[in-house]
């Protein structure tokens, strides 16, 4: 049996259609369309036309695989864009009305437990407490856990779309912009410091998108071939992560588009998604970093369809 679910990120909606093999998810098509409805209009709480247009056409494209594959089930969340536009709950409505199935526009928290959910099945946990990063396109979300269970979290609405309309920034990034906007990221993330005191960690372990990303581009330079995104998970090595965060925050676009392994949906963004993880490591020892090819929409898959 075919279930999907369609996650309506800020930048990106994700559809998945899988079946349940053994209590596992196993991939049946895997789509994304980089809609970008936060472009142009999210920090004014709207989504501008040419977003809408942009985001129903890519429903469009899910609605005729959801019917190409049988599908019996469908799960829609809807996340930052939707719950802070005056026109996210109306854009919502048509998109019930061309899938024929409830959207949830779920809050930052639900994300953030969701996100939980798709790294623990992707990655094997243990005891020890881990900070699992999910970077979105309108809000980026930070959890403190381990195999049992969530300590903190806080979904920030910090998220790259955000950042960019907010600063409007050049590219690429002048000293002066890396300082104003590390700085700004630095104060909204004051809980996170607080958290990481009470409850200490060495382990960063981060989610799909920018993640994914970033993790291509390093095993294209140690092997000279793609990421095996079959795998659900697997290990960063520190310092090249280091020197790849500071050569993204620095790089222009033309020098960004000749690396090997770069999403080119994510060109634009993975400057600011590269300075914002460098501020996240400010606060804490880190000694570990795991990538999980798994974030929101897997954590909602198995929360829903396997019961």
């Amino acid at each position: 049996m075919n279930c999907a679910v369609i996650d309506l990120g800020t930048n990106t909606f994700n559809l998945l259609i899988a079946e349940a093999l053994n209590g596992k998810l196993k991939d049946v098509v895997r789509e994304k369309r980089t809609v970008k409805i936060g472009k142009g209009g999210l920090n004014y709480n709207k989504i501008a036309p040419e977003a809408y247009k942009r985001a129903i056409h890519a429903i469009k494209e899910y609605a005729q695989l959801i019917q190409q594959y049988h599908v019996n089930e469908t799960k829609i969340v809807a996340t930052s864009a939707f719950r802070t536009t005056e026109n996210g709950p109306q854009l919502a409505a048509e998109i019930e009305n061309i899938i024929h199935s409830k959207v949830e526009i779920i809050d930052g928290n639900k994300e953030a437990e969701y996100i939980y959910y798709g790294i623990r099945e992707a990655v094997p946990l243990t005891n020890k407490k881990v900070l699992m990063l999910d970077i979105g396109g309108g809000s980026n979300e930070l959890i403190i856990a381990n195999k049992e269970q969530i300590f903190w979290k806080e979904s920030y609405k910090l998220g790259i779309s955000r950042l960019i309309e907010h600063f409007n920034p050049n590219d690429p990034l002048s000293p002066n912009e890396i300082e104003q906007i590390a700085k700004y990221i630095r104060n909204e993330l004051a809980t996170l410091k607080a958290a990481l005191e009470h409850f200490p960690t060495d382990t960063l372990v981060g989610s799909s998108g920018s993640f994914d990303t970033i993790s291509n581009i390093l095993h294209f330079k140690q092997t000279g071939k793609p990421l095996d995104f079959s795998k659900t998970w697997n290990t960063i090595p520190l310092m090249q992560f280091w020197r790849l965060l500071d050569l993204l925050i620095i790089s222009s676009y033309e020098q960004r588009k000749d690396i090997q392994g770069m999403d080119l949906s994510r060109i634009e963004m993975i400057p600011i998604a590269a300075l914002f993880i460098r501020v996240v490591l400010e606060f804490f020892n880190c000694q570990y970093v795991l990538h999980s090819a798994y974030a929101i929409k897997e954590g909602v898959w198995y929360k829903t369809f396997i019961r």
